[in-house]
């Protein structure tokens, strides 16, 4: 004979499903970890300090060096050039026609989002592309003229 009591056997069902339940969420959520495609990094931005400092630099007459009197990677050297860009955006291609042909350029706005523009093209709210040379873009921003280059290896 057993002496159990109901609200003993209630107590043990309710408590043995919570536990199955429990179960079937880890090792979903298991699954989902290994089994899912990898997240993507954030894309880097540079800061705001940063670029206020390159700003500056140009306003004296050149860009930041080194104890040898070479400039950076991406520092303008003289105020006719624009300072890098702080947007999110790379440079995939260039297409610089000869003569008066239309110019073209291939940009990764995000990861897995690539365009092509045209200059003179807005590609995105408020930027604009305004020049393509061999090997940069110029972009303008808000009034603010930006270069864009090829991404650093």
């Amino acid at each position: 004979m057993t002496n159990d009591l109901p609200v003993q056997t209630l107590l043990v069902s309710v408590l043995t499903t919570a536990a199955l339940a429990l179960l079937c969420v880890v090792t979903a959520s298991w699954f989902w970890l290994w089994l899912a495609p990898p997240s993507e990094a954030p894309a880097a931005v540079a800061s705001p300090t940063a670029l206020s400092l390159e700003a500056a630099y140009g306003v004296f007459g050149g860009g930041r060096g080194d104890s040898l009197g070479n400039v950076q990677a991406g520092t303008a050297v003289n105020n006719n050039v624009p300072a890098a860009t702080g947007l999110a955006i790379r440079l995939l291609g260039i297409v610089a026609a000869e003569g008066d042909g239309e110019d073209y350029a291939v940009v990764e706005l995000e990861p897995g989002t690539i365009i092509a523009i045209r200059e003179g093209e807005e590609f995105a709210p408020g930027i604009h592309l305004t020049e393509v040379g061999t090997d940069h873009l110029v972009l303008e921003r808000g009034g603010v003229r930006e270069t864009l280059t090829w991404p650093q290896p």
